[in-house]
Parts: C-alpha cells; structure tokens; sequence
C-alpha cells in the first residue's frame, strides 16, 4: 500500500533566523509531531550546512498559503520548479523543539526586522546581539561539567547519562563531536535530540558552554531543609534526639537537628548552606536526608539584587517649573507620543521622570496579567549606579538593571522575569544601556531616553551599528507606547524636531533647588604660558581654585578626554614614534602598566628606555592623558585623596560603582577622568570643574565637531554646584574667543543651535538629508583601492551626485585591513527605504563576484 501524500493545507512550514552573520530567514518544514507544538518565537533545533543550530522561528504557513505569499511579493506565478521544490522532500526538516514556550516576542520579530532593514544589517547579526549567549546554542559550542554541578547524577534520565559520560571524559567537547560520538553508538539518538538533551543538561546546571564557564544558563537554586513531619510532636521528636544522642556515631546528627532547630524558630525555611555555616558537615545532613529525618528541596531564588520599596514616587515635591512640565506631558499624553525635556543640568528631570513612571505603573490593577512595563535608558552602564538606588527606593525590586557587564546568566534571568507570565516575579522597570531595547518586553508603556544626544547610544562595533535612541522611539511606536527624550543639550536634530511640531518641547531654566548655575570662566592658556604662570599642566588659576576648594573641604572633578598617560612618546634625537604594527596609529603610554598599547586593536609591548633606531636614550613623552593629570595632582596636592575613572580604571565589573560609591561619601577628594564624568553623576560636594584640553575637541574633521563639543563642556560644567553647593568651572583653552566657547560660558544652547543649523542647511548635513556611510576593508591596500574605485563607480550610476568617495578615513589600517569610505547624501525627498534597497541589493551583486568576496562592507545608516 503506497504512502499517502499530504494535501497542500497539511504541510506547514517554519521561517527561522538563526544567530549567525546571514542576510535571511530560512525555511523548513514542520514534521506532523510537531505541528501542534510549535509557535512562533520558540526555539527549534534544525540543520544547516552539515550543523546543527537552535533558531528562533519567525512565521508558520502552510504550502498553500506560502505559494500565495510568494506569487504576491514576487508578482508571479509560482513556478512548477519552485512548488516540486516545496511540496516535496527537498526542504529540510525542523529536526525538534527546544522550547515550551515562545522566548522571543512577535513585537520582537517585529522589531527585529525593521532593524535589519533600516540600518541594512543581517537579520542573523541582529539577532545575535538581541539573545543572551545562553540562549543561542549551535553545533560548534564546546561543553563542559558545571564547577557547580555536585555529581548527583541519580537525578538524571538515561540519554542525559550518557552525554554526561561523553563530556565527562574530556576537558570541553563540542556539541558536533559529542552528535557524532553518540548517534553512532546509540540508536535512541537523533541529531535534534542530542540538542534538546543537552539544553536540559544546561538547565540543570549540570554541563556549561565554555563561553559561560563562569555565566551559567539556568535558574539558580539553592537547597533547604524540613524537619519530617513524623518528628514535628515534642515527645517524638524528643525520643529521636535520646536516641541519637546516645552514641557517638550519631551525636553529630543529633547536634545538627538541633541547629536546625534553632534556625527555623528564626525563619520559615533553613537552608543546607546555612547549616555547614554554623559548622555542620555536609555528609551529616546527607545521612539525616537519606534517614528520611530531613528532607530537602529545592527552591528557585534569584541572582539578582534584592531591594525593598521604602517611599512613595508621589511624596516627590515637584517645584513649580518641575509641576509644569510634568503636567504639560500628562495633559498631552494622547496628543502626540514624543516629548522632549530640554533641562539645565541639575533642573530635577530625574524627579519627572520617576513620577510619570509611577504614573504608569499606577494604572494596573493588582491581578492583571500583563502589566505595564517602563525603559528607562541611559548612555552608559555607569549612570545606572545612582540611578538604580533612587527607583528602589520606590518601586523595589519592580526595578532592575540589564547591561553587558553582567553575566550572561544574570542577563537571561532578566530576559526569562521580563517576558514570564509570574505577577510575583515580573520586572516592571528596567534600567540600562542601548542593548535594552532588545529584550522581550509584553506591555511596554513608557520608554525614558535620558541624555538622549549622547553618541554612546550608537553601536560601533560590532554589527549592526544601530541607534538605541532612534530603536527605542520605533519601539515605542509597536507598543503605542510614550517616549520621554531628557537633556541638557539635545541633539540638533531632536531639537529641530522639536521646533518642527513633531515632538512636545518642555524647558527647565532653573536648578531643582533655585541655586544659581556654577560660574564657568575660561582661561586663555596661551597667556598663561607667555607669563609662566603655570604649575606643570595646571594654569596658576585652576591650581590656586584647587588649593582653595580642598581647604574649604570640598571636592573636585579635573576633566581630560583622553586616557592613558601620553598620546604617544618621540625620540628627541632623531624623532621615532613607536607605531602599532596592526594599526595606522601611535602607541599610547600607559606608564602605570608600564607598557605601550594601541586603543584600536589592543596590541601592547614594553615601554621603550631608548630609541630603537638611534639608540638614543632622550626620548619625551608628548601630549597629556588621565594618568599624566593623576600623577601631577599627587605632586602639587600630596595630601588629597585622588582617584581616576577611565576606562581603564573601570574594567571590573563593580570597578566603576566603587569609585562612585567613594566619591560620593567623600572617600575621594579629587576626580580626574575622561568623557565618562560628564554623563549624569549627581555629586553633592562638587564646587570645582576643571576642564583640560578643551581645544582638541573643536578641530576634530566632523561636522558635528563643534555640537560635540558645547556639549560635553556643558555638562562637565554640570557636575559642580549641586545641592546648595556654589559651583565653579575653569575651562583651559588655547580659543577663548572661539565662538563655541563663548556660547558655553553663556549657556547659550539656542545660539549654538541656530548657527549649526544654518550652517547645516547650506551645506546640506542632517538634519537637512541622511547620510550612510560605507566602509571597503581588505588586507591588500592596493587591491581595495582599486576595488573601492570600482564600487563608487557602479554605485554612482544609480545615485549620481549623491555619492562621495571613496577616500581613505583618518586611521586607513585597522586590525590589519586597510580601509576606504564612500558617503552617500540622500535628501529628504528621495525615499530613504528604497535608497538603502538599492544599496543593500547592490552590495549583494558585488559580493557575489568570487574575487570580492574576501572583502569586508560595512553599512553605517545614520553615523554619528
């Protein structure tokens, strides 16, 4: 009897994207044991070139569904090769699922998509930055045996025994040598089921990948202990303890009952960790388990900081300026969804903040299911220190902070309490950096972008290269939510926005507190030096303020954009500079490592005592940075506590809390460190900002150079004089004159404002046309010439004009491949949607060539 074929409405299929650099989703069939279990979201075990990969799936359809799709997105019949192709075997199989339930949103899919298309990205890369390593399991993973796993495997069932026996017998394996040890030696295993067995394994915390040797994937656990309700009467209980007590084998038993006791008048449930702590052995209590005395269990408890609400968001008095605003935003809350707060530093947008999101939070009730969820996002995984403390404080552990410098562990807790059904355990709040807008948010209402100009939004490296501001407004928009952009100095094209009617414009002129703003003052260090009036890299001015602000038992913030201890050091004699051998740059002195290191590419080697092509032993340090500043203050201030935040100085991950934590409480006296102050610390002490170097930042090739720098100036100035402390600002610059520089001591954002943007509109930059930047990498410098030649030759018969380039950019070798740009200006009347089509469609002609394909394109939409 012949097998039956399945009608066109019985077969189903499955798009995927996998966690890999590709540009598409792949489809595979669903086999009938599948079909009622499997929804979109969910992980799913397939094959791919010869491997096997988890991969989220993005839509199901059904054959006859999908050749309609096609016929209509291609405007054409369907093919007779193409439905043989379908409707047959040739399509491979969804080989398992490795989920229950869907861990990845349809907003999400969503939202992923219009990534990958905006900023013309493989769906693949995107993805990969959205999921926590844990999350993406693929064959070429190496596992090994959890340090934490306690070598029970009586827990375990028989397939999960044996890969425990594979791993076990070596160091790390990789799941493609642990598929093809154990399918030839046992037929229960399948390729899918291998998958699915070891994502068990992982969650009992019994294997790890390697990549998460010490940032495991699986809830944590922690064992407690209950005394067997056979012995819960006092006269049983009193029987067992005469008994045990009279020999000496079992006094210690004895001895730990009766710990046991004591800490549970205490407490509801004792744990085993708390037991050994008060000095019972562990083999003690596995004896009383295994007597059926205790019995034990164990209960999920979180990694995460535990924190209890101890105010209402409502006890926050608002001044009158702060009431405006926040009533203006309520008032206008179903007019329009964007609103932008531009605030003086220190004018109490926090506090607005925290009351719109108690606001929304407010609007639940008590048994709803999908709660309403809040984004609080911030430039940078240091601001969220203060921050955190202030939200705990009224909402709890409602609150919690996602960023790259947890483990991946504690990240896919986030993930697992953000997108759980579980009231009890649901995040409400989540604070963090650009990568937040990734997670699986189900009710999202609000999202709060404070210092919204900050370009630590923007991704660089790696792939894509998106914007989280810019993200999170068109994920604000897929939820319907409220956007709340904060700062002190917008982005220009925000503000324009603003003046446009697009978004809701809110002013604070005045500190929260009504103080006077610090009094910012520039000295012209040219003078400075012609009159020797100088103290090493200090101007007399800003030294004498140092002495004076430490006498007075206030503390100091000396600001310098640039870390390590020099630029670069140069021979005297015959003017060598040490260059990295990977990278076009000079090597950075960091004299406390003692070492030379390249910012770009990580090379590092010794300091050089003497020039290595004359020998000569005279050479110089030439430039200043962090370490340099550091060292000066410890001579001219050797009784000041001195601390430096940089990146260098932060790489821990509570490094940076630390130094917060310390300054703060006045542990510190002096501040020095780069960009990375000026970014919303809240300091109380602070009378003194002193601003080194202020001139590198106006020369820099850009056209936003001089936006760039009115803002960072600005709010460095913004650290002093918080809180009822009379704040002071003494800016070092070689410009006083310049006009950035005078609409920085004026406060002046709208002067600064309305001459870029003039600037702007006769030289056609954003806002006034978008801008994509094309980057062409290769080994071989000639040979990306030529081929960037080649590229902007064929790219400019479809945008003409449009296109600059190519060029070499400012550093033209980087990691070993040699760089050329090409620019493109699309104005606002072009479609930017069918610009980018082209491009994208374009670069995948040119890649297609065999000898092109070794070459790297990177795609910037919207540099910054």
């Amino acid at each position: 009897m012949t097998e039956q074929k399945p009608n066109k409405e019985d077969i189903l299929f499955a798009d995927v994207i996998l966690a890999l650099h590709l540009p598409y989703s792949y489809t595979y069939r669903v086999p009938e044991n599948l079909k009622d279990k499997i929804s979109p979201g969910q992980r799913v075990a397939v094959q791919l070139r010869n491997k096997i990969y988890s991969a989220i799936v993005i839509k199901l359809e059904y054959l006859n569904e999908k050749l309609k799709n096609y016929e209509r997105s291609n405007n054409t019949d369907i093919s007779e090769s193409a439905y043989n192709f379908l409707n047959t075997n040739s399509v491979k199989y969804v080989l398992d699922i490795i989920d229950t339930r869907p861990i990845v949103t349809n907003i999400q899919i969503e939202f992923f998509k219009w990534i990958a298309d905006y900023y013309v990205a493989y769906i693949g890369d995107i993805l990969t930055a959205a999921l926590p390593a844990s999350l993406r399991l693929k064959s070429e993973t190496t596992l090994r045996i959890s340090p934490y796993f306690n070598s029970d495997i009586s827990t375990l069932d028989e397939k999960e025994i044996k890969i425990f026996d594979i791993v076990a017998k070596k160091e790390n394996i990789s799941l493609e040598d642990i598929k093809t040890e154990i399918i030839s030696n046992s037929m229960d295993f399948s390729p899918a089921t291998v998958l699915k067995t070891i994502n068990t394994l992982i969650k009992k915390d019994v294997l790890i990948t390697d990549e998460e040797l010490f940032s495991r994937y699986s809830p944590k656990k922690e064992t407690f202990l209950c005394l067997n309700e056979a012995y819960t009467k006092k006269d049983v209980l009193k029987e067992l303890l005469d008994e045990l007590d009279k020999s000496k084998k079992t006094q210690l038993q004895c001895e730990v009952i009766l710990k046991y006791l004591a800490l549970a008048q205490q407490r509801k449930n004792v744990s085993k960790s708390e037991l050994e702590d008060k000095g019972c052995k562990a083999s003690t209590i596995a004896t009383l388990v295994k007597k059926g005395i205790l019995t034990k269990n164990s209960i999920e408890i979180s990694r995460l900081h535990h924190s209890e609400k101890t105010d209402n968001a409502e006890n926050i008095i608002l001044n009158e300026d702060q009431q405006k605003v926040f009533d203006n935003i309520i008032n206008n809350w179903d007019i329009k969804p964007t609103h932008l707060i531009h605030g003086v530093t220190g004018s109490g947008k926090t506090e607005i903040y925290i009351r719109l999101i108690d606001k929304v939070l407010s609007t639940d009730n008590s048994d709803d299911k999908n709660m309403s969820q809040v984004l609080y996002l911030l430039p940078e995984i240091a601001i969220t220190t203060q921050l955190i403390k202030r939200l705990e404080k009224y909402f709890g552990d409602k609150a919690a902070v996602y960023n790259s410098k947890f483990s991946m562990i504690e990240r896919a807790e986030i993930w697992q309490r953000i997108i759980t059904n579980d009231t009890s355990k649901k995040i409400r709040i989540i604070v963090g950096s650009r990568s937040s807008v990734f997670l699986p948010f189900t009710n999202l209402k609000l999202i709060i972008v404070d210092e919204e100009h900050d370009t630590s939004y923007k991704q660089s490296e790696p792939v894509p290269h998106y914007n989280g501001r810019d993200c999170a407004l068109y994920l604000a928009r897929l939820f319907s939510a409220k956007t709340i952009l904060g700062s002190a100095t917008p982005n220009i094209e925000t503000y324009k926005m603003a003046n446009d009617n697009k978004y809701v414009l809110h002013e604070l002129k005045k500190q929260y507190f009504n103080l006077p703003l610090p009094k910012i003052e520039l000295i012209d260090m040219k003078q400075s030096l012609k009159e020797n009036n100088t103290y090493g890299i200090f101007s007399e001015r800003l030294h004498n303020e140092i002495h004076t602000t430490l006498k007075n038992n206030k503390q100091v913030i000396i600001f310098q954009n640039r870390r390590g201890y020099a630029p670069h050091i140069e021979c005297n004699i015959c003017g060598y500079i040490p260059k990295c051998p990977n990278c076009d740059v000079s090597l950075v002195l960091h004299k406390e490592r003692h070492d030379l290191e390249c910012h770009y590419c990580g090379y590092h080697t010794n300091t050089l005592t003497h020039c290595p092509q004359c020998k000569s032993h005279s050479m110089r340090f030439v430039g200043i940075g962090t370490e340099k500043i550091e060292e000066e203050l410890q001579i001219y201030f050797p009784e000041a506590k001195i601390k430096r935040m940089d990146l260098d100085s932060t790489r821990a991950k509570d490094a940076y809390t630390q130094i917060v934590s310390d300054f703060a409480s006045h542990k510190i006296d002096i501040l020095c460190g780069t960009q990375i102050l000026t970014k919303g610390l809240d300091f109380e002490n602070v009378s003194l900002v002193g601003v080194l170097g202020a001139d590198t930042m106006l020369h820099y090739p850009d056209f936003r150079a001089y936006e760039r720098c009115f803002q960072i100036l600005t709010q460095v100035s913004g650290r002093a004089g918080r809180k009822g402390v009379e704040g002071k600002v003494l800016i070092q610059t070689f410009e006083p004159y310049h006009q950035i520089m005078q609409d920085v001591i004026n406060r002046d954002y709208k002067h600064m404002y309305e001459s870029q943007i003039k600037e702007r509109q006769l030289m056609n930059f954003p806002p006034f046309c978008k801008m994509i930047k094309i980057v062409l990498q290769h080994t071989d410098r000639n040979f990306i010439e030529k081929k960037s030649i080649e590229y902007a030759l064929n790219l400019r018969k479809i945008f003409g004009g449009r296109l600059f380039g190519p060029q070499e950019p400012l550093i033209a070798r980087i990691k070993n491949l040699y760089a050329m740009e090409i620019w493109l200006k699309i104005e606002k009347s072009i479609s930017y949607i069918k610009a980018k089509s082209h491009l994208k469609q374009y670069n995948e002609e040119f890649l297609s060539v065999k000898e092109n394909s070794k070459i790297r394109i990177s795609i910037d939409v919207d540099p910054v």
